[in-house]
């Protein structure tokens, strides 16, 4: 009698869950971005399931994964903040558990990362962190896959992030860590990464050969920059300290005198929702240089390509 081996299933909580395959990834949402209808294999995720758990609400989030497994061959089910309340309603692990014997994996996008890791870790099914309070490694993909196809290479270049040192910024460091860019982080005081996962990313990039790097002063993060890239300065949750952090964070904002700084080709990036005149300005998110429309394109090319390498 031989023992039962039982597949390790392939949660991605976090950029590092992609840290042996990051750039096939890459390669694969790239290729099936741009390759001819009649090249593309038909429904190779036939009749899989995805879960969709929301804590937040999003645009790009569920329409990228709705339609990116429709255009896989499978189909997506979306669950509301209200109809399952994680932890209160019902306990984490058995929201866990139920939804493993329904669907084939599920996207969960949360408030929290520690519920996030005990939520995968219940579950048996694979889980896709669509975004917490630490990562956003689904966005990190598609703006590592946008700079890709903008640039034709990642390592070597040059990203400056500048504003808040959130769940972006920390994805982003891991990120570009991975692949061998190079990054400033130029953050207000108190207000920067997390330091478990800036000194992951350092301890990466000595490996790949680039430079992570944080700063205050935004203009020294923009110098010589391929790339700028923002994200609001008051998330989910920040409401009460909204008119604070605005004044906190004014001249941390993306405008044609910070872009000086940057590369004649530089390529302007925001994950969106955008503020125009808060954390960029109007001239450079509607600018010649901006590509975030096709940045959040590249959502659903990338998270495609993730489900591939999840669920398959």
């Amino acid at each position: 009698m031989t023992d039962t081996v039982i597949p390790t299933k392939r949660d991605i909580v976090s950029v590092l869950d992609m840290k042996d395959d990051l750039e096939k990834i890459l390669d694969k949402a790239l290729k099936m971005k741009t390759e001819p209808p009649k090249a593309r294999r038909p429904e190779p995720l036939k009749r899989k399931v995805l879960g969709m758990v929301f804590e937040k609400p999003s645009l790009r989030t569920r329409v990228s994964f709705e339609v990116g497994m429709q255009q896989l061959g499978g189909s997506a089910i979306y669950i509301g903040p209200d109809e399952v309340k994680i932890g209160k309603r019902e306990s984490i692990s058995d929201v866990a558990n139920v939804l493993s014997r329904y669907v084939d994996g599920i996207m969960y996008r949360a408030f929290s990362n520690e519920v996030m890791v005990e939520f995968a870790g219940h579950a048996s099914v694979p889980v896709i962190n669509g975004l917490d309070d630490l990562e956003h490694p689904c966005q990190c993909a598609a703006d590592l896959l946008t700079v890709l196809e903008k640039k034709g290479n990642l390592k070597g270049l040059q990203m400056a992030y500048v504003g808040d040192g959130n769940n972006v910024c920390n994805s982003l460091l891991l990120g570009c860590a991975l692949v061998g860019m190079n990054m400033r982080a130029a953050t207000p005081k108190d207000h920067g990464p997390n330091a478990g996962i800036l000194a992951k990313a350092n301890e990466i990039a000595e490996a790949t050969g680039c430079v992570i790097e944080t700063t205050t002063n935004p203009f020294l993060a923009a110098e010589g920059s391929d790339v700028i890239y923002t994200d609001t300065w008051v998330s989910m949750g920040q409401e009460a300290e909204k008119a604070e952090r605005e004044r906190l964070f004014m001249p941390y904002q993306v405008n044609e005198k910070l872009a000086e700084k940057a590369n004649d080709d530089w390529i302007f990036m925001h994950c969106l929702p955008a503020h125009r005149g808060y954390e960029v300005s109007a001239e450079v998110i509607d600018g010649p240089h901006s590509v975030v429309f096709d940045q959040a394109e590249n959502r659903m090319h990338a998270q495609k390509a993730i489900l591939l390498s999840a669920l398959k």
